[in-house]
């Protein structure tokens, strides 16, 4: 990135770096709230916080450990990168922290290498619609904490994630993905917190198809058939790397339970009413519910 100012003296800069980040419940760009940091990986005295340019890109002008000469070659920056740790919270708490790394200094907005490992179906929410095959976002995600208003109209998935042990004590299934599916396309995907809480929002998909009779009659209610599949890996770290959280979704799915007892059977497909949000949880008896969603433990 390089920032210019034309005036009587010409002034270029070169900009040793420059992220952006996007809600993954719509693709919007984040501008404010966050508190990002990086942090030499192998020297963790040398960091810097990051700013927000108007543009919505977040840098810094100096690159901690970078000598000045070389800070006006980029020509010459990609055989003198270094390993960076990227921290990102948001000092409003609409979405989860997010931790990867980064090889700094980088001419441009940053485009993480770990797209390029993903499945295109799972994540098809974090990228623009119609976006080819091995498309390389030059944007990070940011997943929305459980207490986050969804923005706008948006199909909305919420849930209480958990495993129940044998001891008959609950383990929060921190950072399980979770994808919501309508006939085979993923429309949503959300991770939960540390502590299993997990929202799910994205946009609802194109409206069931009516009969003439049905459609004279009038709809009371729009509604789909949704899939929802939760992959969780017992991930370590507060938060872990971002590429280990959704690395999760290239494992076969967890087990949602329908009920605990007898059989353990798995959640059904849940109907998705439009303007509705969806609560999930695992039947306790016939008319009851426990208040979390329950995993089968591996």
């Amino acid at each position: 990135m390089t920032l210019q100012l034309v005036s009587p003296d010409r002034f270029v800069r070169h900009v040793p770096l420059g992220f952006a980040f996007r809600d993954a419940s719509d693709l919007s760009l984040i501008g404010d709230g966050l508190d990002i940091r990086i942090t030499d990986a192998m020297r963790p005295w040398r960091n810097a916080q990051l700013r927000p340019t108007p543009s919505g890109t977040w840098m810094t002008p100096r690159l901690p450990g970078l000598d000045a000469v070389l800070a006006e070659k980029p020509a010459d920056w990609s055989t003198h990168q270094r390993s960076f740790v990227v921290a990102v919270e948001d000092d409003l708490h609409r979405f989860l922290p997010v931790r990867f790394q980064a090889d700094l200094p980088v001419r441009g907005r940053f485009a993480w290498p770990s797209w390029s490992g993903f499945a295109t179906g799972p994540i098809a929410p974090l990228l623009p619609a119609g976006a080819p095959a091995g498309y390389a976002p030059d944007y990070l995600p940011l997943f929305p904490a459980i207490a986050r208003t969804a923005p706008g109209p948006r199909a909305t998935v919420r849930a209480q994630l958990a495993v129940r042990q044998a001891d008959g004590t609950d383990l929060p299934a921190g950072w399980a993905a979770m994808t919501v599916s309508v006939s085979g396309t993923v429309i949503g995907l959300g991770i939960a917190d540390v502590g299993g809480a997990i929202v799910v929002s994205g946009a609802y998909p194109t409206l069931p198809s009516q009969t003439v009779e049905e459609a004279a009659a009038g709809r009371s209610e729009v509604a789909w058939e949704a899939v929802i599949k939760v992959y969780y890996g017992k991930l370590a770290g507060s938060p872990p790397a971002l590429d280990e959280i959704l690395g999760q979704l290239s494992k076969p799915p967890t087990k949602a339970l329908a009920t605990l007892k007898p059989a353990e059977p798995e959640l059904p497909a849940q109907t998705l009413v439009l303007g509705r949000p969806l609560t999930l949880a695992t039947g306790k008896t016939a008319t009851e519910r426990f208040s979390s969603l329950y995993l089968k433990a591996n």
